[in-house]
């Protein structure tokens, strides 16, 4: 009798340990995949994972990275959570969540999420870069500006870095510093796409169109379906006044990202310089429907009202331009309302 339960315990454990083993294996081949860009297949190796132990954290974990990766970011952050349940003190997962969560543009979460990150790895210059954009996405610069530079500390050598200092003196108008910040970002990586972007942004502030046409160009050639190097170029062609280009720039971006107000205030833009007016008002109506205090809309919704005989209307747009300290619409507010 003694000798039969012990067998029938050994092989319950046999059993466990095979069980075990299948879902490890199943969990790296599901980062296996990943790596690979196989999302389907990872999705695949981490439900199969799941479905044999559903509390194995780091077979929720990698599903939610699946997720992420296929910008599903809502999807994620429940995975994530799920992941936390079976383990409270899982690090990855609370960075996992934090990217997550910065994504869906929940910035106060993410900085909650990396808290037990930064008390776990201090030295993490990604941790420290993670934290410095959640805090732009909160348009706290300077408190941005302390974590990358922080981050800096620990990888000076690292380009994204250099770009996000670039970034945060561009918001700031500090164009100069953002200019010597990607000189760097390019020194040490003449690929970092986004430093070329970022470039081209900066040059189109003081008006050298035709170096902003360069250096995003540059951007273009290493990302070329990119939504946001596409709409730029398309802002840049319109004031160089090649408006066919502009538009067909344009409408590439919108149709990989309908939900970036920018290219509808770009579209706003350029329907001005083509002096179709009502074109225009459409445009940065919709363009401020999505994003409110939009860099220079109110401004330009000022100008196309104006120029649409307007004037009552399109001095409110100036008036709220004024409040987000617009300098030309405190221009034009002053010309053409101060009467």
């Amino acid at each position: 009798m003694k000798n039969s339960i012990l067998i029938i315990v050994m092989v319950v454990l046999v059993a466990c340990s095979t069980k075990e083993q299948r879902q490890e294996s199943l969990i790296q081949k599901g980062y296996q995949s990943l790596e690979k860009g196989q999302t389907k297949q990872a999705f695949n190796y981490f439900e199969s994972a799941i479905d044999l132990d559903n509390k194995n954290p780091s077979a929720w974990n990698g599903l939610g990275v699946t997720h992420y990766q296929n910008g599903h970011p809502y999807e994620a952050i429940q995975a994530f959570e799920k992941a936390l349940q079976h383990k409270p003190d899982y690090i990855r997962a609370y960075y996992n969540r934090s990217n997550a969560f910065y994504q869906t543009g929940e910035y106060y979460r993410a900085l909650d999420d990396l808290e037990p990150v930064l008390k776990t790895y201090k030295d993490s210059a990604f941790a420290h870069l993670a934290k410095g954009l959640a805090l732009v996405g909160l348009k706290k610069y300077e408190q941005a500006e302390e974590s990358f530079s922080q981050a800096l500390e620990i990888d000076a050598k690292n380009a994204e870095i250099h770009t996000n200092l670039a970034a945060v003196a561009y918001y700031q108008k500090e164009f100069e510093a953002a200019i010597q910040y990607l000189d760097k970002a390019l020194e040490l990586n003449p690929s970092e796409s986004n430093a070329w972007n970022l470039l081209a942004l900066v040059q189109s502030e003081k008006s050298d169109y035709e170096k902003a046409l360069a250096s995003v160009n540059k951007a273009i050639d290493l990302q070329r379906n990119q939504p946001y190097f596409l709409n730029n170029r398309g802002y840049i062609y319109t004031f160089l006044g090649e408006f066919d280009k502009a538009y067909a720039d344009l409408r590439k971006s919108i149709v990989a990202d309908e939900k970036n107000p920018f290219v509808y205030r770009n579209l706003g833009i350029l329907a001005l310089k083509k002096e179709d007016y009502a074109e225009a008002i459409r445009q940065l109506e919709n363009a401020l429907s999505k994003r409110i205090d939009l860099p220079s809309t109110h401004f330009y919704l000022g100008e196309a009202l104006r120029l649409d005989n307007q004037l009552e209307k399109a001095c409110i747009a100036y008036k709220e331009s004024i409040e987000l300290n617009d300098q030309q619409g405190i221009a034009a507010f002053e010309k053409y309302c101060n009467e």
